[in-house]
């Protein structure tokens, strides 16, 4: 059973399953023009009730209305032992994502995922990568994630299927913190996921990330999608695929990224990278929305 990328998925995971929480109740509630602020010194400005909250996040991480939103992510991997980071290698990374709001209040998200690793410091696609901490030369495998749909109730319950690419997930989320910095609004998340692939061992994940918006879009009611940045810090244990020994600690991911509306405003390289390993999906983004899900593999 190869692991093809966990860092992909726990993104994935981050925009589609747990990270919006109350997306669902957002589409269902009309926003408050004149929500009571909280009364925390780091929410200033920031509405205390759950449904504007709601709407704050969806904005920022997707949108309210439907339609097409596209997350890019670029950071470097490291093993962490105790309190030593050893590079180990460079990500980058590109969702598709098809927002649709239903009448009833509900929402369903469609995703597909696809990214790259480079060697430290190099632009180039990598198939083999040395472990900095064992020496070997590993084969760096290559697998999209996705379509995966997800949907959620009008009650705000996200309903997942009971597999998602011939594999089980559970996840526990943490409820979003806001801070206003400025003129800008961020969130924080923090998801605690476990992978379960029939045939190997569970693997734990930790994504932790910061999204921050304008605060004049991302407080308006009237609007419908805010620009968003993201700053992200995960702790999981190693990718299978680095084989790396029981007790070497774990691997962390710092990364930066940002919400787009159109693929032409995702990175050139990425574009370039897939091109070169797909190129209907170059040629048709929207149709990889359409196809059959792959193997989960991770």
């Amino acid at each position: 059973m190869t692991d093809s990328n966990d860092e992909m998925f726990l993104l994935g995971r981050r925009a589609l399953m747990i990270g919006s929480a109350a997306a669902g109740a957002a589409s269902a509630m009309p926003a408050l023009a004149a929500a009571p602020t909280s009364g925390l010194m780091r929410e200033q400005g920031i509405p205390a009730d759950l449904a504007s909250r709601a709407a704050i996040v969806r904005r920022m991480r997707h949108r309210t209305d439907s339609g097409l939103v596209f997350w890019w992510f670029r950071g470097r991997n490291y093993a962490q032992q105790g309190a030593n980071l050893t590079p180990m290698c460079e990500l980058i990374f590109g969702a598709i994502a098809k927002i649709i709001p239903n009448a009833d209040g509900s929402m369903d998200i469609v995703q597909f995922e696809l990214g790259f690793r480079t060697a430290p410091d190099s632009g180039e696609r990598a198939e083999k990568l040395r472990n900095p901490i064992t020496g070997d030369l590993i084969d760096v495998p290559f697998a999209p994630v996705g379509p995966t749909r997800v949907h959620y109730s009008a009650d705000n319950v996200v309903q997942l299927p009971p597999q998602i690419g011939g594999s089980t997930f559970t996840a526990e989320h943490v409820p979003e913190l806001f801070y206003r910095m400025g003129d800008q609004v961020c969130f924080q998340t923090h998801t605690k996921a476990r992978s379960i692939v029939p045939g190997v061992t569970d693997r734990v994940l930790n994504d932790m990330s910061m999204i921050c918006s304008p605060a004049a879009e991302a407080l308006d009611p009237r609007r419908k999608i805010a620009r968003a940045w993201a700053h992200g810090s995960d702790v999981t244990d190693y990718a299978r695929w680095w084989k790396m020994p029981a007790g070497m600690g774990s691997q962390t991911l710092r990364s930066v990224g940002e919400k787009v509306t159109r693929y032409a405003d995702m990175p050139a390289d990425w574009r370039a990278m897939v091109a070169k390993a797909d190129p209907k999906m170059a040629a048709d983004p929207i149709s990889v929305l359409e196809r059959a899900a792959t193997t989960y593999k991770n």
